[in-house]
């Protein structure tokens, strides 16, 4: 049994036919079919049998099969990230994601100050959406990384920053004599916030129907300077920060007003797997996170 054999026969269950397996790889339907059957062999079991139509039907022995090969794939990245990240270290290399919005909140020059504290690491960074940043911590992608609240509960996360949830709105609007927003406010409302593969997309949807409304339209974008325009032309609400409303780029902008969401936080934290050791570099990046985080 070797990996190849289990890739095509699980292509195979998914697709319920050799040929259209042996199509997606490629190779010929032949090839895929014998490989299948040596596995049958060695296993002593019968894998697939065919319909009337000439489609393939699993065995029960197949619906276990597949269990097997779903673990070993996971195990083989698994391994694959370990090996990865041992090679990482033994260079003092770091690989370290983050969620897009946090280094405008932490400054450019952040991660140019920890390199010239750590001259002997070489860290490398990607910043990107919520989710893809927590996937690919999870994956072994990244060593840490800087991931926004809620909190994935494989990783251990100390959490940095944490500031109201605002939103930007018109002066001209009836809610901005308000003090604060709550979300019976967005009811029927147009609003511009980052797309579903940020967390504070799901955080409001999910607010909303636990409320029992429903939004306007929703336009998305993670442009900050997209969404207060939103607001400032009367389209609707914009999504924002405290941090970013008190900019004075936006906050001397007489024509839009940013009101609080009532008990909504953004927050950001630094997270590393639970299952992994940290190493001195991972150790070095996390006390300089701490210690730089502005006040």
């Amino acid at each position: 049994m070797y990996r190849e054999q289990l890739q095509y026969f699980a292509l195979a269950y998914q697709l319920r036919s050799f040929s259209a397996a042996a199509k997606k790889i490629p190779m010929s339907s032949q090839g895929l079919a014998k490989a299948v059957h040596s596995l049958e062999s060695e296993l002593e079991v019968i894998l697939f049998e065919s319909d009337s139509a000439g489609r393939l039907r699993p065995t029960p022995q197949a619906d276990l099969l597949l269990d097997f090969v779903s673990v070993f794939e996971n195990n083989y990245a698994n391994l694959r990230a370990e090996y990865q990240a041992m090679r990482a270290a033994e260079r003092h290399e770091l690989r370290v994601g983050i969620g897009l919005g946090i280094l405008g909140y932490l400054g450019p020059d952040f991660i140019q100050r920890f390199r010239r504290k750590h001259p002997r690491i070489a860290v490398r960074y990607e910043e990107l959406n919520d989710c893809a940043c927590d996937i690919g911590l999870k994956a072994g992608r990244f060593d840490i990384a800087l991931t926004v609240a809620p909190y994935n509960p494989d990783f251990l996360t100390y959490e940095l920053y944490s500031t109201p949830m605002y939103f930007w709105i018109s002066a001209e609007d009836e809610l901005a004599s308000h003090d604060r927003l709550h979300i019976e406010d967005f009811l029927d409302r147009r609003i511009s916030m980052p797309g579903e593969e940020f967390k504070c997309n799901v955080t409001l949807r999910n607010m909303a129907k636990d409320a029992g409304i429903e939004f306007g339209e929703v336009y998305a974008t993670a442009e900050i300077f997209r969404m207060f325009d939103f607001a400032r032309t009367g389209k609707g609400l914009g999504f924002s920060a405290k941090h970013l409303v008190e900019m004075d780029l936006f906050a001397r902008d007489s024509s839009v007003v940013a009101l609080p969401l009532e008990d909504v936080t953004w927050r950001f934290g630094i997270a590393q797997l639970s299952s992994r050791k940290p190493t001195p570099e991972m150790k070095a990046f996390t006390d300089y996170c701490i210690e730089a985080m502005p006040a």
